[in-house]
């Protein structure tokens, strides 16, 4: 265990910087004892790194970029060109002295374990949770973002920005990283001896924000004695953050300029954006149109490449959404009509208990396919809960997608009667495809099945964008579309027998509904022609289920009309 630290002073004018070393404190330890270390000395001067990006050196310190200007760090600010703004952002690389919006803090179990009242070490090139302090501690650095600039909302959801960084954790314990969104949000940790690590988490909502990363060296019930003493068994372990770069702030600084639109006005702070359904084109700074059934879901649309085309079996909205009019033709010539399956489906989950006895079940609301006007179902919210971990870019009254899940405990004596619901999420932001493929892109139906071992006819695959600590990919919902005459109606939404509430890993959903209009539309091709003897001048012909047909399908009825309008029969259908 190491007894001192080392730090760096301010820049001065020749930007040269001194390196110090302090005690960690208390002092616990004799240096004039024999083989004692003594501390190094200190006031060695050194070169000072360069500013981060966005930011220029001024009057011994790194500020950021005034309106309108950017830099690379090593350079003073440059004005950005004509038809440009600025890509404002975030960047911290060198750590000489604490980078603006951030703070740290050490916070003990008591008032002692805490080596350095803000726990976190500067050291250049990163920095570090520090030495010294006692196991029990947690090391905080907070991250706070004023906001971000505006985006046009182009889809369901568009991304406003990221948040990235590259850390190391040096840990001979269980220690731990949390990364967490605002006040209780953990979106993702990581336990143990960690190699450098590079991770990026994408937001979608533009409200100010507080980024924290908690580390602890190890297990709670670890960190003292049986009589209670602190420990310091793991002095030396550490976090060790190397960069942190959040894009699209509204505060912070630019390192390069990004063009606007021709024509577009522009306030130093955003470009005036492209109408729905454009992107930038770099080579003439003009608004253009996407192509047909293509969709823009960045906030920043430059170059052809914005324009995402539309899974399969899927059409674009104003190049803001895909979606499903409820009617498909697979390459086979097969077509499928689910018009009368559009609109709001609901069905419960199991009834399950929390570790204290209380009931709860999921109550789930899912909408297939149809006008893309009215298109999504609401899941809300009745009720607060302060340890909820889920970001689905909504108010806390619910979530509005495709499919969205809520938690429901039911009514009791003491609530008057009223069912308490919270936790809404969403399953399903947009519809990726319709197809008869079990295997499509990153999903996979033939994980689950009927009883029969059916996998379905044809599958509506949808995506949450919004990740968290358990789903750092999101979520995916599969609808399989089963066949069955004999399920009139709407039919039935089933769960896999084999996953609770549809789910195996609170990630991945599947569902199967069984239904009549799940079958096929049966064609001509489907028939057998048999024609009676001509009586009296008049040919019969009748329609029949032809035997080399393998496949059920369900009969329409203008084809019906079309038969008996022509003097035929249709019959054995």
């Amino acid at each position: 265990m190491r007894d001192y630290f080392q730090t760096h002073t301010a820049c001065d004018e020749n930007k040269e910087t001194q390196i110090m070393y302090q005690w960690i404190k208390p002092k616990v330890c004799l240096e004039d004892l024999e083989g004692a270390v003594h501390l190094p000395a200190s006031g060695v001067k050194t070169s000072c790194p360069p500013c981060n990006l966005g930011m220029y050196y001024t009057n011994s310190t790194c500020e950021f970029c005034p309106p309108n200007t950017f830099s690379n760090g090593n350079q003073p600010c440059r004005p950005c060109q004509a038809s440009t703004t600025p890509d404002r952002g975030l960047s911290y690389k060198w750590w000489n002295t604490m980078p603006p919006f951030l703070t740290a803090d050490c916070f003990p179990n008591d008032d002692t374990g805490c080596a350095t009242p803000t726990g976190w070490q500067l050291a250049g090139d990163h920095i570090h949770s520090g030495t010294g302090h006692a196991d029990d501690v947690y090391l905080v650095l907070s991250l706070t973002v004023s906001g971000f600039r505006s985006v046009t909302q182009l889809g369901t959801k568009a991304e406003v920005g990221r948040v990235t960084f590259e850390f190391e954790l040096q840990c001979t314990s269980d220690c731990i990283l949390f990364f967490i969104k605002d006040k209780d949000m953990v979106i993702k940790s990581w336990t143990g001896d960690t190699k450098t690590t590079h991770f990026s988490y994408v937001f979608y909502s533009d409200k100010p924000t507080i980024f924290r990363w908690a580390f602890t060296k190890t297990q709670w019930d670890k960190a003292f004695t049986i009589t209670g003493k602190k420990k310091y068994d793991f002095a030396d372990d550490m976090a060790i953050i190397r960069s942190i770069a959040v894009t699209n702030t509204k505060d912070g600084g630019a390192s390069a300029c990004k063009p606007c639109p021709l024509g577009s006005p522009n306030d130093g702070n955003s470009c005036i954006p492209c109408p729905a359904g454009n992107y930038i084109d770099t080579k003439t700074s003009k608004c253009k149109e996407c192509p047909s059934n293509t969709v823009v879901q960045e906030s920043n649309p430059y170059d052809l490449k914005s324009c995402e085309k539309c899974g399969s079996g899927t059409r674009a909205k104003d190049h803001q959404f895909c979606y499903s009019d409820c009617k498909l033709t697979l390459p086979n010539q097969q077509t499928f009509d689910f018009s009368a399956l559009q609109g709001w489906h609901s069905m419960r989950g199991s009834n399950l208990f929390t570790g204290s006895g209380t009931a709860f079940y999921h109550s789930f609301n899912l909408s297939l396919c149809g006008s893309p006007d009215d298109y999504s179902v609401i899941c809300t919210n009745n009720a607060t809960s302060g340890g909820v971990l889920e970001d689905d870019g909504v108010n806390e009254d619910g979530v509005k997608a495709a499919i969205c899940r809520t938690t429901v405990i039911p009514s009791s004596s003491t609530d008057g009667g009223h069912a308490l619901t919270a936790q809404s999420v969403s399953l399903g932001d947009h519809l990726v495809a319709v197809t008869n493929e079990t295997l499509y892109e990153k999903f996979n139906a033939e994980l689950t099945s009927l009883a029969n071992g059916d996998t379905g006819t044809v599958h509506f695959y949808f995506h949450s964008l919004s990740s968290t600590q358990a789903c750092p990919d999101g979520r995916n919902t599969i609808i399989s579309m089963h066949c069955n005459l004999t399920y009139t109606g709407k039919g039935a939404i089933l769960m896999p027998a084999s996953y609770l509430d549809g789910t195996s890993d609170g990630c991945t959903f599947h569902f199967h509904w069984v239904s009549m209009y799940s079958c096929p539309i049966c064609a001509e091709s489907d028939y057998a022609v048999v024609m009676e003897q001509c009586k009296k001048g008049v040919q019969n012909t009748h329609y029949i289920k032809a035997k080399w047909v393998n496949i059920v399908c369900r009969q329409i009825v203008h084809i019906l009309e079309l038969f008996v309008t022509g003097g035929f029969f249709a019959t054995d259908f």
